[in-house]
């Protein structure tokens, strides 16, 4: 990494800051192309790199989420790519899908909240997926959340009502979303084709 690590934030303690960082979109523009740091509630927060598994998951997530722009009209796009929330943030989701009525947002970065942000968590950023970026994908209008948990092979499913996120049931191993239709998963076909790709756990 070419930036010195001095630059970058820690997020304090295990509750939402209740105050803004120093940093701005400015600051966060000034970095390096490709750093992998995000500017989240105006502190420059750094993450290390992925893991095998959380990549392989990516990957599957990605074909799934892509055929799904293809046949709606929208667009679909993995991590690293900028989501312009606030002046004191700019998120990089694992994938995002913006739906064919809502591409007006797309230009260079993401301007605007996606319909959809899947985040996998790796052990890193627990706390910064399932709190921070979960407050603030809801304040910003974020529809749709999905948090993966590699460890314990488990999807939640979140759906924004008015500012706060609420979890939705699946049935029979399978989701459908309630606000994107053209968007579903199989989840048993899912974790199956997610092992054939990871040497320790082959497939059943």
């Amino acid at each position: 990494m070419s930036t010195q690590s001095s630059q970058f934030d820690m997020l304090p303690g295990f509750s939402p800051p209740s105050t803004l960082g120093p940093h701005h979109a400015a600051d966060y523009w000034k970095l390096p192309e490709g750093e992998p740091v995000e500017l989240l509630l105006g502190r420059l927060i750094v993450s290390p790199a992925p893991t095998f598994l959380h990549q392989t998951i990516s990957l599957v997530l990605s074909e799934l989420v892509l055929r799904t722009a293809r046949q709606s009209g929208g667009c679909a796009a993995a991590s690293p790519i900028d989501v312009v929330l606030a002046d004191h943030s700019i998120v990089q989701p694992d994938l995002i899908y913006v739906s064919k009525d809502r591409r007006g947002i797309i230009k260079d970065q993401v301007n605007g909240p996606p319909d959809l942000v899947i985040e996998i968590l790796s052990r890193s950023d627990i706390r910064r997926d399932r709190v921070d970026k979960l407050n603030l994908y809801a304040e910003f209008g974020v529809a749709e959340y999905w948090i993966v948990d590699p460890s314990e092979r488990q999807f939640d499913f979140l759906i924004n009502r008015n500012g706060r996120f609420e979890v939705q049931p699946q049935h029979d191993d399978c989701y459908q979303s309630p606000c994107l239709q053209e968007l579903s998963i199989n989840l048993v076909d899912f974790w199956t084709e997610v092992a054939r790709h990871v040497v320790d756990e082959p497939a059943k």
